[in-house]
């Protein structure tokens, strides 16, 4: 029984080598092949006959990552490319056979094996993810495409009316917090219409977009720019005085007054007129200070134009 059971362990160990879908090699103490399997030679293309006693340098010599690795003389696991048609990813393990003994090296086991498809599949999916966050990327970026058109202004690039009431909301909180002052400029371009009916509306285009960069050019840092509508403009001035954006409203007419617009071989002029309100000056309410601008502006108008006013109850 017991000498069934000897010659029964190496038939068993025979059998596991040629069934087992992994490359195995095995090498003896002087470093020449011992043994290989089925795998080995599909793999290789060389018979089992023409590998034994072969130096592996002689076998392997197409395969110089695992030509590299198979001599080492402690445990090692890592993946390795072997050249051929088709290409294989490997995971190669080297195993040295030490005697029982004394220690000694006596040998080595060499398993490699073959990942390609889960490597394939693996860069399938970081390709994919790639693809993913491209395409996430893209919808973010038309997100926030949509969502700056939605609060921007098409001909003058300005932020518009529902852009203004959103941050008329949060300027007007940060000024109760802070106990400060939060002024509007409302300006609106004089004799618009006749501009339009004069030059065509190209030109009307022109001078609505001039006046919005030249405005944007002259505005504090801090300040919201918005076209309100036609070509009415609001400017809102956190921390600013009445008396500072009076003065301001000033520079910026005597400023554009003085300049010349081309328009087809033509120097257009343009002025504006403008209303002054501060909150919480005139009214604790930041929506009635806008409408109280506004009637600043009208005065304005029927002052002659091409002035700023600053509402009082005289003045309106």
């Amino acid at each position: 029984m017991k000498k069934q059971k000897e010659n029964l362990i190496p038939l068993a160990r025979d059998i596991v080598m040629d069934h087992i879908p992994q490359l195995v090699v095995v090498l003896g103490a002087d470093d020449l092949i011992l043994d290989v399997n089925e795998i080995a030679e599909a793999w290789t293309g060389i018979q089992k006959s023409e590998m034994i006693g072969k130096d592996p340098l002689q076998i392997f010599k197409a395969w110089p990552q695992f030509l590299n690795r198979m001599l080492v003389t402690e445990e090692t696991r890592e993946e390795v490319t072997l050249p051929g048609d088709p290409v294989r990813i490997v995971e190669l393990m080297v195993i040295p056979i030490k005697n029982k003994n004394d220690g000694k090296l006596s040998g080595r086991a060499i398993v490699a094996h073959d990942v390609t498809e889960r490597k394939q599949a693996e860069n399938d999916l970081t390709d994919m993810n790639e693809i993913l966050w491209g395409k996430i990327e893209e919808v973010e970026s038309l997100r926030a495409q949509l969502q700056e058109q939605a609060i921007r202004d098409p001909l003058t690039g300005l932020f518009n009316r529902r852009f203004f009431s959103e941050t008329l909301e949060k300027e007007t909180a940060q000024a109760v917090r802070d106990n400060s002052s939060l002024s509007f400029i409302i300006l609106d371009i004089d004799f618009f219409k006749k501009i339009n009916d004069t030059y065509g509306h190209k030109c009307g285009d022109l001078v609505l977009q001039t006046f919005a960069n030249f405005l944007s050019d002259n505005v504090r840092t801090g300040d919201s720019l918005c076209r309100f509508g036609g070509e009415e403009f609001v400017i809102l001035m956190p921390n600013a005085s009445t008396e500072s954006a009076y003065e301001r409203a000033e520079v910026l007419r005597k400023q554009f007054e003085a300049m010349n617009i081309e328009f087809e071989n033509q120097n257009i002029k343009s002025t504006f007129s403008a209303g002054v309100a501060t909150f919480p000056n005139h009214s604790a309410s930041s929506e009635a200070v806008l409408s109280l601008a506004d009637q600043a502006l009208y005065q304005s108008k029927a002052n002659g134009r091409n002035c700023v006013t600053v509402y009082s109850v005289e003045n309106v």
